[in-house]
């Protein structure tokens, strides 16, 4: 069973952050995804020499959780590696550790937020995301299936997320965990 989630078998994460004056859990649930676009006009018009992109396109502005944190602390729980997250859920590979996740910056329109999970180049198509796009993040193992993750660095305020390695297409949009950090006023 997951440790933050007892009604399910797909665990998941939490942001520890101040709220009200005191250091609270709030659990991180998986983004509702309007699904996918690809822009791919360029690449067929060049026969693949510009790369396509495949974007994960998460409806409203803002996520649900927010936070005043400019360097958030997260926890990770994960069933053991036998059983693991990928058994429930994040397709064909195994997500066992942080590692496994990428935390990204959304691009913000009006009314949704997207993020690049896949490129389509000639004759390949990857999973994955833009380094201008990446949070850096160190992550500390608590105990078994239990670790700890934080930037490296300050986050600007902005829509962020994590996002699965494992996310490619469709399918991949509902692997996205997301979170806001608030503008200091």
């Amino acid at each position: 069973r997951c440790l933050s989630d007892w009604s399910s078998d797909v665990c998941s994460s939490d942001l520890y952050t101040e709220k009200d004056g005191q250091k609270v859990m709030i659990p991180l649930e998986r983004a509702s995804s309007q699904g996918t676009k690809t822009g791919v006009l360029g690449h067929v018009l060049t026969y693949g020499i510009v790369k396509g992109k495949t974007k994960a396109v998460i409806p409203g502005a803002h996520a649900g959780i927010r936070t005043d944190d400019t360097r958030p602390e997260f926890y990770f729980y994960f069933e053991d590696k036998s059983a693991a997250l990928g058994k429930t859920g994040f397709g064909a590979q195994t997500v066992s550790n942080p590692g496994q996740f990428g935390l990204l910056k959304f691009e913000e329109k009006k009314d949704s937020r997207e993020v690049v999970v896949g490129t389509i180049g000639f004759a390949s198509y990857s999973s994955g995301n833009e380094s201008k796009e990446t949070v850096a993040f160190k992550s500390e193992r608590i105990s078994p299936g239990v670790y700890r993750v934080i930037p490296t660095g300050d986050m600007k305020p902005g829509e962020y997320c994590f996002v699965s390695a494992s996310s490619a297409g469709a399918a991949g949009a509902a692997d996205i965990f997301d979170f806001s950090i608030k503008q200091n006023q």
